[in-house]
């Protein structure tokens, strides 16, 4: 019987281990959705070249100029109900609602008749819900292509591997908890005996191949369990700067202040139902980010003539500064023991820059009768970056390997908005609209989402980890397309307005409870050269990629008052 190891006493706020970013992570920071008032909302946000509207801060800031000598002060409820569902082995789904402000909005017009070409100007404040998502979804894979547990061998194989341990000391993990260069799954799963040294005849360890899992040890095939809860969330506050120019030219600029908070648990368990003994590795996975963060927006819009109208905007990257708290631990049950490991909380802060977006938008105004607009948004994944905080820069560059991901795997992402309103009555209108976003991935990741430029000598050579993996959390989701299917109406009177919206939001994703990884084949001690291999029978792993389609329903209510 393997002697019973003992927990070290966890001294996370000491020293703290480093919390892997990766890309996954950067694009779920960077999306953001169709939301503002239900005007916008119902006709799926095509309004760059329309304007008039609270969430024109948001959108291109020009159209905030339309507002000629009229102040005006709007609030949008909005209740949401979000089903997720998963064609796993099993197929399942699960429906979650929320409810909360989405939009606020507030505009005084300042009349300028002692200018020569200046009409007004406007300074408007609001705030905009820009991306929320409450859902909960739930995995099930009988037979998966691999296990949970060769995933974590493999993880602590390589972590030894990169540290010059994997030969001389792998039972190393065990003392793990404080090096910032181990992940703290691996080190849960070997305290607790889900990933163990190999042993000879004589029960003795193996100390130069590294761990294997226990299902590997025994040849078991496993049963896999996820659960996941997800809340994320970014708000923007904004405060916005607008001019008419002689009813020809408006031009507008937003400083957007950014606040973003999303919360993934997953619940996971491996079952091995086959084996000589009942057994299972059950791990817990909570991580919280936050960040705050900086944005520019500016716009113009012009009207060739009272009927057309073109619009065309740039929005900065948001500099945002992040902070995560992170945390994971394992409990295991092989009948030889029962033993539980993890459970403190750590906190690793960076900084992380937004994709740069583009918007091109017309629209028609149809005399009395009604309106179409068009627009078209293109948001640069490629863009986007990591950079080390600025209490930790030493003048290196740990994101740089990361950061090159973002050209090879993200792409440029494409937004198509239509929208039209019929005026019923002078004061009736019924709104309607579509919308259709690419994916921020290349397609041929989204082809091949277990596949790999190919491993350098080390760890950190591994794409997968640095497209997927981070310290507590493994699974994760590959954004695909999305639509948008809106409608609406609205009732305006002289000095105020309501308008009701309802949206349809379908999002594709591919979803994986951990990374596709290699596996150590061959390392020659003398020239300090690894081979990896991507073959199961020395432990490599493939992950299931499943299909996660999660739909959104979507009800607006804006009232406002115009003075």
């Amino acid at each position: 019987m393997v002697m019973k190891r003992y927990i070290l006493p966890l001294i996370a706020f000491l020293a703290l281990p480093l919390s892997a970013q990766n890309v996954v992570d950067a694009v779920r920071f960077g999306s953001n959705d169709i939301t503002g008032t239900a005007r916008y909302r119902s006709m799926a946000g095509a309004f760059g070249a329309l304007g008039g509207d609270p969430s024109a801060m948001t959108d291109n800031p020009a159209g905030m100029g339309i507002f000629r000598g009229t102040s005006q002060i709007s609030i949008t409820p909005n209740l949401s109900f979000a089903h997720s569902t998963v064609d796993g082995s099993v197929k399942t789904k699960i429906k979650k609602s929320d409810a909360a402000v989405s939009n606020l909005g507030y505009v005084i017009s300042f009349k300028t008749e002692s200018a020569e070409h200046l009409v007004n100007f406007n300074v408007g404040v609001g705030f905009n819900h820009s991306a929320s998502l409450e859902r909960r979804y739930r995995m099930v894979m009988d037979q998966p292509l691999s296990s949970f547990g060769a995933y974590l061998a493999n993880r602590a194989n390589n972590a030894l591997m990169a540290t010059g341990l994997y030969s001389t000391n792998p039972s190393y993990l065990q003392d793990a908890w404080d090096d910032p260069d181990f992940p703290i799954s691996a080190v849960c799963a070997y305290d607790c005996y889900a990933i163990d040294l190999p042993m000879d005849a004589n029960g003795n360890p193996i100390n130069n191949n590294g761990v294997e899992s226990f299902d590997q040890r025994e040849g078991l095939s496993s049963y896999q369990s996820m659960l996941v809860n997800e809340h994320n969330r970014n708000d923007e506050y904004n405060i916005n700067f607008s001019a008419n120019w002689d009813d020809f030219i408006y031009g507008g600029l937003s400083i957007s202040i950014a606040d973003f908070n999303s919360t993934i648990t997953t619940d996971m368990q491996e079952n091995y139902p086959n084996g000589p003994i009942t057994s299972y590795t059950k791990y817990l996975n909570d991580l919280e980010t936050k960040g705050s963060g900086v944005g520019i927006k500016a716009g113009i819009l012009i009207k060739p003539s009272d009927h057309w109208r073109l619009g065309a905007a740039v929005h900065t990257p948001t500099w945002y500064h992040m902070k995560d708290f992170y945390m994971g631990k394992m409990i295991t049950d092989d009948t030889r023991c029962q033993d539980y490991s993890g459970g403190a909380t750590y906190e690793f802060r960076y900084r992380y820059y937004s994709p740069w977006e583009y918007q091109l938008s017309t629209a028609w105004v149809l005399g009395n009768k009604g309106l179409l607009s068009l627009e078209y948004d293109l948001k640069d994944f490629t863009s986007q970056k990591y950079k080390v905080d600025e209490d930790d820069d030493d003048g290196t560059d740990p994101y740089a390997d990361i950061n090159s991901c973002f050209d090879d795997f993200c792409a440029l992402q494409h937004t198509f908005k239509a929208g039209a309103e019929l005026r019923v009555t002078d004061h009736f209108s019924l709104r309607c609209g579509y919308a259709y976003k690419t994916s921020p991935y290349q397609k041929d990741l989204l082809d091949h989402p277990g596949k790999s430029r190919g491993w350098s000598n080390g760890y950190f050579g591994d794409d997968n980890t640095l497209l997927y993996d981070s310290s507590t959390k493994p699974n994760y989701t590959i954004l695909d397309n999305q639509q948008y299917i809106t409608a609406g109406m609205g009732w305006h009177g002289d000095s105020w307005f309501v308008d009701l919206s309802f949206m349809h939001h379908t999002q594709n994703e591919l979803l994986a409870a951990y990374p596709t990884t290699d596996a150590v084949h061959n390392v020659d001690y003398e020239t300090g050269i690894v081979t990896m291999t991507n073959d199961p029978n020395y432990g490599a792993v493939s992950a299931d990629h499943v299909k996660l389609t999660t739909r959104k329903l979507n009800w607006d209510l804006t009232v406002g008052f115009r003075f």
